[in-house]
């Protein structure tokens, strides 16, 4: 009698010559035979009909808008006839194998390296919801595009994932393991963008189940120091999410959905924390600490992610529906994918209760202030979004500031035209009516069509402030719903501050640089510092990575004294173009506190004002 694992082994065989025939991919991930944090994948190829076949691991994946060439953590590629002889591999680029004899190609097997463990300082790092982690017996994330690639012209044939793990090991994902078996699972969707539409997560699990109307929501929680619970989250996240459904109008558009969330303990290598959204399922990287005082940072991200079930799952261009993960072209509308599901998920939270209207008006006017002091305003928004990979790349970010702007003038503004009755959110419904997931809408034509379906001001408004280069009308419009916007004001305090400069994380050295100087005080103006200058050294410690510039920026500020000597090392480029070390120095010393874009609610508004102050922000 033959074992069950033999007979397990047999029936994958059988199964993968019958999907070559059929013209099939059926790959094949060991999470169990791990050596240095590589997973070995094995793939038995579709039938081949020319003599040459490049296969490609993506450049960049939707959602990401970022340029990650996963392709440079693939390992010894190799190819082989059905007799397991070798076929001759050559490499075509960062992410592309060119296989010749291609028509006798029968299987492809390499290894992967993860993400979340490059340390090389040269290399540019991925942002770690869109990459992948192989820790052998305690955690993997699966983001299929780091794992699993596809022929040139072949996308839309049938994969097939077979998964080995250990027996004590969970999948969680919003796709449908077709094994029963509890140390293989295997997985079929109609294409590659399917397929890497879905991220799996495997560790010993910890996963709670929610129902939302018709909906099934699975948490799955990753928490190394067990500090944060699926059943912690999930209740907190219940409540969001009946909200959510209550907004949509009672449903939810989804049959099931999955949160992954992944814990981290020390940070990661990109230095950032935050989401990747799929149509239904979303990938986490957040901080693991207190429950009660992280939760609202992980429902404002959760919210963030859900929304994405309406744009762009519902709502979204041809440059979406037929993206090319190694040539991309960008759909113009970030302001519609990005900036609308930040609006909502922000609205909703004041409409149902969970945040206060004050607190929405302050989210709101941070918003303001990190969108006119960090990135460019005057620049047309369809064009930082068509761009966002490479020449406005440093202005993406963006998106969930001046979009969620765009958004809300939009919003407001409609239900000004419509006395109240009709907002963004009907604005949503109607494109997913007249589009839905599988019919894209030409990008040069949403204005218009946008126009047809609301008022042709919608359209003046469009091409106005997102299409155009004037900032968003902000003073009139809050002006009409009875908000009062201060755009500076001088408060009674002072603070030390590092010099009142604008600071981000720079993607290509995972250095800290400056990224604006507009609000720069004495102390800053004294020290000499630059836009674009990079954060080598603070008094004396290294902070070439984030967790380097907290640690001293914390010793700095835990005691400081008037009269202290701040020095800082930055790298500036010289007017050769090369980088060149510059030591900048200051004394300390208070400095006033200045407050931007204050919104506050009138008083006394009139008549007209309160009525749009009420369509706005009042449960409907």
């Amino acid at each position: 009698m033959k074992s069950p694992l033999i007979i397990i082994f047999l029936s994958l065989f059988f199964l993968r010559s019958f999907s070559q025939q059929n013209g099939d991919y059926h790959f094949t991930m060991d999470l169990v035979n791990v050596n240095q944090d590589k997973i070995v994948v094995e793939l038995l190829t579709p039938v081949i009909a020319q003599d040459e076949i490049v296969y490609h691991i993506p450049k960049t994946v939707p959602g990401t808008y970022s340029v990650d060439n996963y392709g440079r953590y693939i390992e010894g590629l190799a190819a082989f006839d059905q007799k397991g002889n070798p076929l001759m591999v050559s490499k075509v680029d960062t992410n592309s194998w060119k296989i010749s004899h291609a028509k006798a190609l029968y299987k492809i097997k390499y290894k992967v390296n993860d993400t979340f463990d490059d340390r090389d300082s040269a290399s540019k790092k991925v942002f770690e919801p869109t990459g992948s982690n192989i820790q052998k017996d305690t955690n993997y994330v699966i983001n299929t595009h780091c794992f699993l690639g596809y022929f040139e012209g072949m996308k839309q044939k049938t994969y097939h994932l077979t998964v080995l793990h250990p027996a004590n090991f969970y999948g969680s994902t919003s796709m449908t393991d077709e094994d029963k078996s509890n140390t293989v699972d295997q997985f079929t969707t109609v294409n590659y963008n399917r397929i890497v539409d879905n991220p799996i997560m495997y560790d010993i699990p910890d996963t709670a189940t929610i129902r939302i109307g018709k909906t099934e929501i699975l948490i799955s929680v990753y928490s190394p120091n067990k500090k944060v619970s699926a059943a912690f989250i999930a209740d907190k996240f219940n409540v969001m999410l009946q909200d959510i459904a209550k907004y949509l109008g009672g449903t939810l558009p989804v049959n099931k959905y999955s949160f992954l969330l992944y814990l981290t303990d020390h940070g990661g290598v990109s230095g950032a924390s935050g989401a990747l959204e799929h149509s239904y399922a979303s990938m986490y990287f957040l901080p693991e600490g207190e429950p009660d005082k992280i939760i609202q940072f992980f429902i404002d991200n959760a919210a963030h992610e859900f929304f994405h079930i309406l744009t762009p799952l519902s709502i979204h261009s041809e440059e979406i529906q037929y993206f090319d993960f190694n040539n991309p072209k960008m759909s113009e509308h970030l302001w519609l994918y990005e900036g609308t599901t930040e609006y909502h998920a922000h609205l909703v939270q004041e409409k149902y209760g969970l945040i206060s209207r004050d607190a929405f008006l302050n989210v709101m006017g941070k918003k303001i202030t990190v969108s006119r002091q960090n990135y460019n305003d005057t620049l047309p928004f369809t064009v930082m979004s068509a761009n966002c990979l490479v020449e406005y790349a440093d202005q993406y970010d963006n998106v969930y500031e001046k979009g969620a702007l765009i958004a809300m003038c939009l919003d407001i503004r409609l239900r000004q035209l419509s006395n109240g009755k009709y907002g963004i959110l009907n604005l949503i419904f109607d494109l997913s009516n007249k589009y839905g997931k599988d019919k894209p809408f030409k990008d040069d034509e949403l204005f218009d069509e946008i126009g047809k379906l609301t008022y042709p001001e919608i359209k003046q408004f469009l091409l106005t402030y997102v299409s155009g280069n004037k900032p968003l009308p902000l003073e009139e419009t809050f002006k009409s719903v009875g908000v009062q916007f201060v755009p500076e004001v001088e408060t009674k305090d002072s603070i030390f501050s590092l010099g009142g400069i604008g600071l981000s994380l720079n993607p290509e050295t995972g250095k800290i640089v400056i990224k604006n100087a507009s609000g720069m005080n004495d102390l800053g103006k004294e020290m000499g510092y630059h836009v674009n200058d990079l954060f080598e050294m603070v008094n004396g410690k290294d902070v070439t990575t984030v967790s380097e510039f907290n640690k001293a920026m914390g010793e700095i500020f835990k005691s400081p004294k008037t009269g202290d000597t701040l020095t800082v090392v930055v790298s500036r480029k010289n007017d050769a173009g090369s980088l060149e070390k510059i030591t900048l120095s200051a004394t300390m010393r208070k400095t006033v506190v200045r407050k931007f874009n204050q919104l506050s609610f009138i008083p006394n508004p009139d008549a007209g004002q309160l009525a749009l102050q009420n369509s706005w922000l009042n449960t409907n």
